[in-house]
């Protein structure tokens, strides 16, 4: 999901969505704005759809190399709040 989209108009259309037995997840992790700004994004793709696991955006390989362990810790504490 982009970074600046955490409004009702942009998750809206999960409400549609036709999920069966598969799992959602969202890629809702920014490192750009970790924990504050992924809780954003979660709170509002929560208020359209019941249940969702969290990602990251674009996955990990194209983030500069040292960024990589800040991402996990974020992700780590991402999930631990869901």
């Amino acid at each position: 999901m982009p970074i600046e989209r955490d409004d009702d108009a942009y998750f809206a259309p999960l409400e549609e969505l036709a999920i069966g037995d598969a799992e959602l997840y969202l890629g809702l992790v920014h490192r750009e704005d970790g924990v504050s700004g992924a809780a954003r994004r979660i709170e509002a793709a929560g208020r359209h759809v019941e249940e969702f696991g969290v990602a990251t955006e674009c996955g990990i390989g194209r983030a500069p190399q040292d960024a990589t362990e800040d991402i996990f810790r974020t992700h780590v504490a991402v999930a631990a709040c869901r």
